[in-house]
């Protein structure tokens, strides 16, 4: 009795072993049927633009504003007569379609109709159900005022204080001081009056610089002290122009802006603001970390999206993540093509088999800035006969570890970190290219070559993938509800290897010409 029992015992644990089997067979192939689908389409459902009211009197300069914020031009967004604006309009460029713009005009002595409506207008989109109809943000313009004038007119200070009241809810109320030129020309004069009686005269670039210092210390005096005492209210400001040499200003506002409905409104709606917005590169990083952190980049290491996809298929959504976020001009759909990706599948095993391409900058001081070594390798490189080569050998065929079926494993950790964080910095690089070349050029495959080499050839590449290196042989399985290393690790090397506003506009000069040409060249040139 005690054999047959044995034997029953043992064709049991068969059975049920088998059974197990089945099952497991059975959830891999369901996780299998499932489709990734990118954050960033959910997001566009929830919130598919980012939506701005902007009040001001006509000549303020809220146009250039706007064009110069989005990447749009004054016939797509001045649909109102001069001195009018309909609230309720919807403006909407078909240049950038991830904005959309309310217009109002500012408030006159005694006119009290305006006020009525721009305020019932934001307690009326305040009460829309859905984020998408909300406002996200409300741009007060108000040109920079000269010495001794009024800092805000009477409607402007009531509409500050319907805000401090709580009125208006969370929606960020933002003043922009536009045309800041006029205050640093009317510093010049003054230099250069002085100046002239010097012995020895001051550059035209150091009376500038002296003049853009002056500025802003009369700004904060002249301005920003009366404004806060006017209004009694803590509301964020940012002196603006839209002329050349005043970049940081635009870029400034888009933080200053991004920040404020990141905190406020919601992740959705701050993700849509940095997709949005043109001359920021230091936001668009900030919202492909924010995109990464709602769902694929989480967890990476024990990823519950990915049992039972290939690679290549997680890949997919990421990459589309990441690029959706740069908002690029790319009507052949080279970002998204099957050899941009398998360009970058092959760099991340490149790396990852220790094949970084020596630098030629390793000469170069650490000191010196990552931009100005990127100039270098794109000066390189640039010449109108020279194609753009990858020196890599079937760089546009997918990796093999793309291939792979997803597991928890330090390998797959690693080739997932890597391409996030090279994919972002690469794109962190077209994106420069791209402003470099006047941002309206489309994104051609010899532009995307050339940003790819000059981030493949960098120091930059080298020290990202050491990091990663790091991080991955100290991992540990990540366990729920607990502390996501590998995601705090992401966003902390592409946070030490990116480049600011600041310094792309100041080492864009350094670049040499560069544009499309008149015809494309393709992918592979070996």
């Amino acid at each position: 009795m005690a054999e047959v029992s044995s034997r029953l015992d043992n064709a049991a644990i068969h059975i049920f072993a088998i059974t197990i089997q089945q099952k497991a067979r059975r959830a891999l192939r369901s996780a299998e049927s499932v489709q990734l689908t990118p954050t960033t389409e959910d997001i566009r459902d929830i919130c598919p633009r980012f939506r701005v009211l902007l009040i001001g009197k006509s000549g303020v300069g809220k146009s250039s504003l706007i064009n110069k914020a989005f990447g749009v031009d004054d016939a797509l967004v001045s649909h109102s007569a001069p001195g009018q604006a309909e609230i309720e309009k919807e403006i909407v460029s078909i240049v950038n379609q991830r904005f959309v713009l309310h217009d109002s005009r500012g408030f006159e002595p005694g006119e009290t109709s305006n006020f009525d409506a721009v305020c019932n207008f934001i307690l009326s989109r305040n009460l829309k159900p859905d984020l998408k109809d909300k406002l996200h943000a409300i741009w007060v313009c108000m040109a920079t005022p000269a010495s001794g004038s009024r800092i805000l007119e009477t409607g402007v200070e009531e509409l500050f204080r319907r805000k401090k009241d709580g009125d208006f809810g969370e929606v960020p109320m933002i003043s922009v001081f536009t045309k800041f030129d006029e205050l640093v020309d009317r510093e010049v004069m003054k230099l250069e009056i002085a100046n002239s009686k010097l012995s020895k005269k001051l550059s035209d670039r150091e009376v500038f610089e002296s003049a853009r210092q002056n500025a802003n210390k009369a700004f904060e005096g002249e301005c920003v002290v009366p404004f806060q005492t006017s209004s009694n209210v803590r509301i964020p400001y940012k002196a603006v122009s839209t002329q050349p040499g005043y970049e940081t200003t635009l870029t400034d506002l888009i933080e200053i802006t991004f920040k404020n409905v990141q905190q406020h409104v919601s992740p959705e709606a701050a993700v849509s603001t940095a997709i949005a917005q043109k001359p920021n590169s230091a936001v668009k990083i900030e919202g492909c970390i924010a995109v990464g952190k709602l769902r694929y980049w989480r967890s990476l290491a024990s990823s519950v999206n990915f049992p039972g996809k290939t690679l290549k298929a997680c890949l997919d959504v990421i990459h589309t993540d990441i690029i959706e976020v740069w908002n690029l001009n790319d009507p052949k759909l080279n970002l998204k093509s099957k050899e941009f990706k398998a360009l970058m599948s092959n760099l991340v095993e490149e790396s990852v088999q220790g094949k970084v391409p020596s630098s030629p900058n390793k000469g170069l001081a650490t000191s010196v800035p990552i931009l100005a070594a990127i100039a270098g390798i794109v000066g390189a490189l640039s010449g109108p006969a020279a194609p753009i080569v990858i020196p890599i050998v079937g760089a546009f065929v997918f990796a093999k570890w793309a291939y792979d079926v997803y597991r928890a494993s330090r390998s797959n950790l690693e080739h997932l970190m890597a391409y996030i964080i090279d994919l972002t910095l690469v794109m962190q690089n077209i994106f420069w290219l791209a402003d470099a070349a006047d941002g309206t050029h489309p994104t051609t495959r010899r532009l995307i070559k050339l940003a790819f080499r000059a981030y493949s050839e960098s120091d930059t590449n080298g020290k990202v993938h050491v990091l990663i290196q790091e991080h991955v042989k100290q991992a540990k399985p990540f366990i729920p509800g607990g502390q996501d290393a590998t995601l705090e690790a992401i966003e902390d090397i592409i946070r030490q290897c990116t480049f600011t506003p600041d310094e792309m506009i100041k080492w864009r000069q350094e670049l040499p010409p560069f544009g499309p040409g008149k015809k494309d060249e393709p992918w592979d040139l070996q």
